[in-house]
């Protein structure tokens, strides 16, 4: 009987529930949209996008939302709108009980400043994503230039089709260098431009010191930076900072170095 009891309880409280939710969203359903709030996560660490431009983009395909019942808004399809454009890695949009259509959005992190060899420039993200250049917005990172295909650029990430993945590792060789600098504190703050020579090798540029660093090609890399690092701790301390004009790293177990 208890039992019993029990299971006609349970049944009571679900019915009840689901009653109070249909009602709950009936009500919410019937709620007119009386506007738009945008939140930009990482708006103090970039500035690619801003406000303005989110409720831009929203419009372009919802012109009339404020006073729209929150029913007839579909989130899904917006966020999947503002996930195409390249400056957004992630958005989230949701209604609230208030009537209020809620739109968060977080940035691509760029790591690097490419200008290719027809000097147009654009970002790349870790995972190879291009971001368009922005006016007036130039983040201090690593630039990455020379003789780096144009094609690239019209690309939405530089490793998924197109001659990356013909081929050609380049592109490969420049995420996984850039990557490697940003994640070492001492190599982030040191190393401030990567040149890409005719022969497809890089050249390293130091923030302090007047000398070229030869690094060959991407091959090696946490051999080639130990080399370079025991150099920077135990050479450059007797000899200073700008005895040596090039440093060469392109060859296995030796540094080479040539004095000014």
């Amino acid at each position: 009987m208890k039992r019993m009891v029990n299971i006609l309880l349970g049944i009571f409280i679900i019915t009840y529930l689901l009653v109070v939710l249909g009602f709950v969203r009936d009500a919410h359903d019937g709620v007119l949209c009386n506007g738009i709030d945008v939140i930009i996560k990482d708006s103090l660490e970039h500035r690619f996008i801003n406000e303005s431009d989110v409720r831009n983009l929203i419009r372009l395909e919802h012109p009339k939302i404020a006073g729209t019942p929150l029913s007839g808004l579909d989130a899904a399809k917006m966020e999947e709108s503002l996930r195409m454009v390249p400056v957004i890695k992630s958005a989230q949009v949701y209604k609230t009980v208030e009537g209020r259509l809620v739109i968060e959005v977080a940035q691509r992190t760029p790591v690097i400043r490419v200008e290719d060899r027809d000097h147009r420039q654009y970002f790349l993200d870790r995972d190879g994503n291009v971001i368009p250049a922005s006016a007036g917005y130039v983040p201090h990172i690593l630039l990455v230039n020379g003789e780096i295909d144009g094609a690239y650029r019209k690309q939405q990430n530089v490793l998924e089709g197109g001659a990356a993945s013909s081929g050609d590792s380049i592109m490969n060789d420049i995420i996984a260098l850039a990557n490697y600098i940003a994640a070492d504190p001492f190599w982030n703050a040191q190393i401030v431009q990567v040149y890409v020579n005719r022969e497809r090798e890089f050249e390293l540029v130091p923030r302090v010191g007047a000398q070229i660093i030869l690094f060959g090609d991407g091959s090696r890399l946490e051999q080639k930076f130990f080399k370079l690092g025991t150099l920077y701790r135990e050479g450059f301390r007797q000899k200073g900072w700008n005895h040596y004009e090039i440093i060469n790293l392109k060859y296995n177990h030796q540094v080479i170095c040539t004095k000014r």
